[in-house]
Formats: C-alpha cells, sequence, structure tokens
C-alpha cells in the first residue's frame, strides 16, 4: 500500500478533534468581521449584492465547520477546494455589491483568510501553499477589475486584498511543515523505543513461563503421577489434588494460546495465519477498546498478511453501542493510515506481521 501523504490530522488525530476549537473560532471570526464591516458601511454596499456575499461566506464556513468535525475525518482536498470557491464567490459578490471602492479592499479577503488558517491543522503543507497562491491571485485580480480607474488604484486595491491571503496561505503551510516533521520524528523514536521495550518484555515473558512450566511439571505432576504408580490406585486425597493440577494445567494452555487473544473479543474471528499475536500492546488495548465498544453489534475481525504487513479487518452490523470521535481518533493514532468508514460498518488497520 502506498504510503498516505501527511498531514497534521493523519499523525496527530487527537490534535485534529483539539483544532476543531480553533476551526469554530476563526469561523466565527470570519463571519463576526463580515457582519461588522458590512454594518458600518451598509450605505456603500447593493444590499442584494451584499446579501448573496454574505450567505457564500456562510457557506464556506459551514463547510470549514463540518469538514473539521472528528467523525468525517480526515479533512478532504474536496473541502479545501470548496472552502476556496465559497470564498472566492463571497469576494466576486461582494465587489459587485461595493458602490464606493475608495475605501478598501472591504471584508471578503480577510474572511477567506481565517478560513484558510484553519486548514493548516488539517492538509499537507503544499497543497495549503498551491490553493492559497491560486485564490490570491484571483483575489487580485478580482479588486483591481473592480478598483477606481487609476492604475496605482488598481494596483493598491489588489495588493491590499491579496496579501491577506498569501500570508495566511504562507503561515499554514508552515506551520503544517513544521508539525508533520516534528510528529514524524516523535513517531519514529517512540516506535523505536516502544519496539525495544516489546522485545525486552516478550524475552522476559517467555523465560518466566518456561521455568513456571518446568515448575509445574517437576515439583507437581512429576510426583504425581510417581505417587500414582506406587499406590497402584487413586484415592480421595488424589483425585483432589488430579483437580488442583488440571486447574493449573488449563491456566498454562491459555497463557500458551496467546495468539488467538482476538477470538474472545469478536463473533467470527478470521486468523489462519496467528497474526493477532504479532500485535505489541498499544495496538491490542486500541483494539479492544473498539471491540468493547461494538460487543453488541457482532463485530468480526479477519487478518491477512500483506508481506512485511498485516490486515485487521474489523466490520460490525447493527445495534447498541458506538465508536465515539476520541476513539476513532486513537484508533488513527495507533494504526497510521487506518481505513475508518463507520457508516459502512467497517475499520480496516495495518501493523507489522514481523518481528
Amino acid at each position: 500500500m502506498p504510503a498516505p501523504r501527511w498531514t497534521p490530522q493523519r499523525l496527530d488525530p487527537l490534535g485534529g478533534v483539539t483544532a476543531q476549537a480553533f476551526a469554530w473560532a476563526f469561523g466565527l471570526g470570519a463571519l463576526g468581521t463580515a457582519v461588522v464591516v458590512s454594518a458600518t458601511g451598509w450605505a456603500g454596499y447593493q444590499a442584494g449584492w451584499l446579501i448573496a456575499a454574505l450567505l457564500a461566506l456562510v457557506a464556506a464556513v459551514g463547510v470549514t465547520l463540518r469538514s473539521s468535525a472528528p467523525r468525517l475525518a480526515p479533512f478532504s482536498i474536496g473541502s479545501v477546494i470548496a472552502l476556496h470557491l465559497l470564498g472566492l464567490a463571497a469576494v466576486v459578490l461582494e465587489a459587485i455589491a461595493r458602490t464606493d471602492t475608495s475605501s478598501g479592499p472591504g471584508w471578503s479577503p480577510a474572511a477567506l483568510a481565517l478560513l484558510v488558517m484553519v486548514t493548516a491543522s488539517f492538509r499537507p503543507a503544499t497543497e495549503i501553499l498551491v490553493a492559497s497562491a491560486a485564490s490570491g491571485v484571483v483575489v487580485a485580480v478580482i479588486l483591481s477589475l473592480t478598483a477606481a480607474d487609476p492604475v496605482a488604484s488598481r494596483i493598491e486595491s489588489a495588493a491590499v486584498g491579496a496579501v491577506p491571503v498569501l500570508s495566511a496561505g504562507a503561515g499554514a503551510a508552515a506551520f503544517s511543515l513544521v508539525l508533520v516533521r516534528r510528529l514524524l520524528a516523535w513517531r519514529d523514536e517512540t516506535a523505536r523505543s516502544r519496539r525495544a521495550e516489546t522485545l525486552r518484555m516478550r524475552a522476559e515473558a517467555r523465560e518466566d513461563l518456561r521455568l513456571h512450566r518446568l515448575g509445574v511439571v517437576e515439583h507437581d505432576i512429576q510426583p504425581f503421577l510417581l505417587g500414582v504408580l506406587r499406590s497402584g490406585g487413586v484415592d480421595a486425597v488424589m483425585t483432589e489434588e488430579a483437580r488442583r493440577l488440571a486447574g493449573e494445567l488449563r491456566v498454562l494452555l491459555a497463557e500458551h494460546r496467546d495468539e488467538v487473544w482476538l477470538s474472545d473479543l469478536v463473533r467470527t474471528f478470521v486468523d489462519p495465519d496467528r497474526l493477532a499475536a504479532r500485535m505489541d500492546e498499544t495496538q491490542r488495548a486500541a483494539v479492544e477498546a473498539l471491540c468493547t465498544a461494538l460487543a453488541d453489534r457482532a463485530p468480526q475481525a479477519t487478518l491477512q498478511r500483506r508481506g512485511a504487513r498485516a490486515t485487521l479487518a474489523l466490520s460490525w452490523g447493527s445495534g447498541r453501542g458506538a465508536l465515539g470521535p476520541e476513539l476513532l481518533a486513537m484508533t488513527r493514532h495507533v494504526f497510521p493510515g487506518a481505513r475508518i468508514t463507520p457508516a459502512a460498518g467497517r475499520i480496516e488497520v495495518d501493523f507489522a506481521a514481523e518481528g
């Protein structure tokens, strides 16, 4: 599977949940700016076109807020395109609505710039830069065409209108780039530490289990069997001892069946290559949390090997129980690139099948 294009939201889904608060702040800021400027300069606008511009901005803010919702993650390229197109529509409509172009470019470029800043937490830097540059050019053209006749006035109007959009785009792209680099470095470092700790704990657990098995055989089972052979029969005391030893054996067998830990959590379990045992403790905890939340919806788990990687497909039917945004964010954090479609009742995650 090709590596996904890294974004802050993909690398830090919990941060994406927090970033929705900023999306609301910037969205409301854009609407507040438009309302205040429109109200104070009402005499310089044609009411019909101004209302249309405000509605376009409301639509742009609506797209931004809906796309930043954790349940609809990730924030898609289609949402970015819609955001910019609706923002540019507001610029065009406000430019048409203005009867006095000598007082500056109006509220629409600043409102679009605020919405562009929201994308810093959700989209890759290159995409943000390209989209904001294109919108900045369009804003400059629109405002230069609708400005007063002198060339200097047209240039000034285009520059004043385009600079907020271009600056916001550059800042958002820089933020996204730096955050992605830091998150990748942090993830690599924690992955190395977790891998080393997992190997150490597995080695210790195997050795402890081996010694425990040997102890049970040497100190309990072997003497008991020798006693049965010597006595030539089984009395009540030996029967009780046999029950105790059988219980210990059951515990040992349960510990030995580590590779099927997931089978008790789902209705249907398919794992012919015993890949579930390859998950580390963090991955197991995330899958257990998912299965627990879906316990009343007959979850089904299928594991398949794909080269050095393995894929877990978790599906479920109708019923009580749902996956909250925090649980989905945790899943994306533990399994980068997780393919989550709650509406279809399916989650697919990848993990290392070797080592």
